[in-house]
C-alpha cells in the first residue's frame, strides 16, 4: 500500500483545509474488481474524506492512491449506456457548431463514443486514454489515438504532429487527476488562440443538496464548483464564457471556456449558479456539518426501507460503477446477502466486487440462479447506478413471471414494482 499519500496542502492554491471534513469509512479501490472471491474479501482499503480549501474552495479528496493503480486498467466504458450515447451525440452537435471541420482533442476518450460522433460530424479527432483496455476499444472510432495520460512530454508530440488545436473536450475525468493545475496548462498550451476548452464535472452542489455521498470514491480526486473553477480558469488563460447545468451522474456542469486575453462578462447564467452555489453555503465549511448530520439521517431512512421488505427477500442488484462500491461498503449492504449484480460490460462479468466479494454477472447468469428459487419467493433489485434508473428499469430482466420490486435510494428512495 506505499502508491498512498495524505494531501497537506490543497492542490490548486496550496491553500491550508479546513479542520472539518466528511469521512466515510475506509474503503477499497470501487474499480478494482478481482478475478476471484478470495481475493476480493481481502482488497486494500484507504481512508476516504473530503476537504475543503480555506483560500480558493476547491473541494477534494484528502487520501491519493497512485494513478497509475487506479487507471492503468480501468475499465468503465461510456458506450454501455444509451443515456451516454445520446448525450455525447449531442455534445458532438454543439461542438461541430463551436469548430465546424476543426480539430479536437479528447482527454480521457474512454471507449471512444464521443469521438465516434465528433468525427460522423466532420471533426478530425484525437483521444488521449491511459487505459490500454479502453484505448484500444476506441482505435476505429477515431483519427487518432494516444495511450497515455497528458502530461507535457505526450503534448509536444502533439503539437509537432497537429499543430495548435481548435478544440480540446473532457468528460468526468477532470475529477479524476491530481495535479490538476498541471493538467489545465497543458490543455491550455495545446489551444490555438481562441480555441475552446469544453469540459463536463460533476456539480458538487448536487452531492451537497442531494447528500449523494456514493459519488466519494478514490478516482474522484476533485469536487468542482464554479466558484473555485472561475478564478482558476482565469489564472492560466482561460475565459470563461459559459456554464450550463445538465443533468448527467445526478447533476453535472458543462464548462465552455476560450483561450483569450479578452475577459467576457459573467453571464447571467454563471451569477445564477454561483448564487445558488452561496445559497448552499459552498463558499466556507458550513455546509460539512450539515452534511455528516445528514449521513446518520439517510442510513436510518435506508435501513427502514430495508426492513419493508420481508426477512426472506432475496436480494440482486443491477449495474456495478464505483458508487455502489461506496453504497454498500458505507451501509453495510453486505448484510442482504446479494446473489449478484447485473452489468452490461463484459469486462465486469465473472469478476467480484472489492471487500464485500459480490459478483458481477450477465443477465443469464443471475437468471439461472433465480428460476430455481421457489415459486413463492419474494425479490428485489437494488439499481445501483441510480441516475439511470429509468433506463436500467427497461432492462430489468423477466424473472420467469415473477414479480419482484426494483428499488434506489438516492437521491431519495424510489421503488418499482416489475412485472414482465
Amino acid at each position: 500500500m506505499g502508491n498512498f499519500r495524505k494531501l497537506q496542502k490543497c492542490r490548486l492554491c496550496s491553500g491550508e483545509f479546513y479542520k472539518t471534513s466528511v469521512k466515510l469509512l475506509d474503503s477499497p479501490l470501487a474499480n478494482e474488481l478481482y478475478p476471484s472471491r478470495e481475493q476480493s474479501l481481502v482488497a486494500d482499503t484507504f481512508a476516504l474524506e473530503i476537504v475543503m480549501c480555506t483560500d480558493c474552495k476547491h473541494i477534494q479528496l484528502r487520501h491519493i492512491v497512485d494513478p497509475g493503480r487506479l487507471f492503468s486498467d480501468y475499465i468503465y466504458a461510456s458506450g454501455t449506456s444509451a443515456t451516454f450515447k445520446n448525450h455525447f451525440y449531442k455534445l458532438a452537435e454543439k461542438i461541430a457548431d463551436l469548430i465546424p471541420g476543426g480539430i479536437a482533442l479528447e482527454v480521457g476518450s474512454n471507449d471512444g463514443t464521443l469521438l465516434e460522433a465528433l468525427r460522423d460530424h466532420g471533426i478530425v479527432t484525437i483521444g488521449v486514454e491511459p487505459s490500454e483496455y479502453l484505448a484500444k476499444m476506441s482505435q476505429s472510432k477515431c483519427d487518432f489515438i494516444y495511450h497515455d495520460f497528458l502530461n507535457e512530454t505526450l503534448c509536444r508530440e502533439i503539437l509537432e504532429k497537429h499543430g495548435p488545436l481548435d478544440l480540446v473536450v473532457g468528460n468526468n475525468v477532470f475529477a479524476h487527476i491530481d495535479d490538476l493545475m498541471a493538467a489545465f496548462k497543458n490543455v491550455t498550451e495545446l489551444l490555438k488562440t481562441d480555441g475552446y476548452f469544453v469540459f463536463e464535472v460533476a456539480h458538487v452542489l448536487s452531492l451537497v443538496q442531494n447528500h449523494l455521498f456514493d459519488t466519494i470514491y478514490h478516482e474522484h480526486m476533485s469536487y468542482h464548483s464554479v466558484t473555485s473553477l472561475k478564478p482558476l480558469l482565469s489564472k492560466i488563460g482561460l475565459n470563461l464564457i459559459e456554464v450550463e447545468e445538465i443533468e448527467t451522474h445526478g447533476g453535472s456542469i458543462r464548462v465552455i471556456c476560450q483561450k483569450s486575453s479578452t475577459k467576457s462578462t459573467t453571464s447571467d447564467t454563471i451569477k445564477n449558479i454561483l448564487a445558488k452555489e452561496s445559497f448552499a453555503k459552498l463558499e466556507s465549511d458550513d455546509w460539512i456539518p450539515e452534511f455528516n448530520d445528514y449521513m446518520k439521517v439517510l442510513l436510518q431512512k435506508t435501513n427502514a426501507a430495508i426492513s419493508d421488505f420481508p426477512g426472506n427477500t432475496i436480494w440482486f442488484g443491477y449495474g456495478a460503477p464505483a458508487k455502489a462500491v461506496t453504497f454498500i461498503n458505507e451501509f453495510n449492504l453486505v448484510s442482504l446477502n446479494i446473489r449478484g449484480i447485473i452489468d452490461d460490460n463484459p469486462e465486469k462479468q465473472e469478476k467480484f466486487l472489492p471487500v464485500s466479494g459480490i459478483g458481477v454477472v450477465s443477465k443469464d447468469q443471475l437468471l439461472k440462479e433465480i428460476v430455481g428459487y421457489p415459486s413463492k419467493s419474494e425479490f428485489a433489485c437494488i439499481i445501483f447506478p441510480w441516475n439511470l434508473s429509468e433506463e436500467i428499469v427497461e432492462k430489468l430482466p423477466s424473472l420467469d413471471g415473477k414479480t419482484f420490486r426494483a428499488v434506489w435510494f438516492l437521491p431519495t428512495f424510489k421503488e418499482r414494482r416489475i412485472n414482465k
